[in-house]
């Protein structure tokens, strides 16, 4: 089993609060499971990556029963989550990214027909790119292809979080934003960093409070 542990809180009245006031293993994973690399978090689900890059989903109403790999999908290498929704990268040769739930902002970048995608599913619009970093912040998806430094975007683009000043939708389709880019991290679900292949650091998004300098 995968020596996963957590920490959670139960009503105080219950006569199994002593049992999770410490660290307990998590059981709900098939025994061949053998290690954990990496867990994200949306506001109601958990997806887990294991060693041999299947992925694992649990939701309020499954967390304590044994869990089962998402099927018929390449092995995976890294997974990110935003607010309602998550991307994968598979392990190949040539990276493909897979995206699963909420759609209502155009962050899986899949046609305004999908509002909510039960399982992971190919993202058509990328295949042909050598994606290597994926990143979820908010409501905005980001696609790095550190071969060619190009940065891939869509979601939610208030407060100019994607990066574009020339974008005055709300929402956005997958679409070139920016060149030169080592490194894409969030600060948090309103505003963006970006490194440069120069070192430079550039960031964009809601400045209230001074946040971004």
């Amino acid at each position: 089993m995968s020596n996963i542990k957590s920490l959670g809180d139960l009503n105080k009245n219950s006569e199994q609060t002593k049992k999770f006031e410490t660290l307990d293993p998590i059981k709900t994973f098939p025994e061949e499971v053998t290690k954990i690399v990496d867990v994200v978090v949306d506001l109601d689900k958990i997806v887990f990556l294991s060693s041999e890059g299947k992925l694992y989903q649990s939701t309020h109403k499954n967390y304590h029963e044994k869990l089962k790999a998402f099927e018929n999908l390449p092995p995976m290498k890294s997974i990110a989550s935003g607010y309602g929704h998550f991307l994968a990268l598979s392990n190949e040769e040539k990276p493909k990214v897979y995206a699963w739930g909420e759609n209502g902002s155009k962050q899986l970048g899949f046609d305004t027909n999908y509002n909510d995608v039960q399982k992971p599913t190919l993202l058509e619009s990328l295949k042909e790119e050598n994606i290597d970093q994926i990143s979820c912040i908010g409501f905005c998806s980001f696609f790095l292809n550190k071969t060619t430094n190009v940065l891939f975007g869509c979601g939610d683009s208030t407060h100019g979080k994607l990066g574009k000043p020339e974008i005055t939708e709300d929402f956005v389709e997958i679409q070139k934003l920016h060149e030169n880019v080592a490194n894409v991290f969030g600060g948090h679900s309103d505003h963006t960093f970006i490194i440069k292949t120069d070192g430079k650091l550039y960031s964009f998004g809601l400045n209230q409070n001074g946040k971004l300098f």
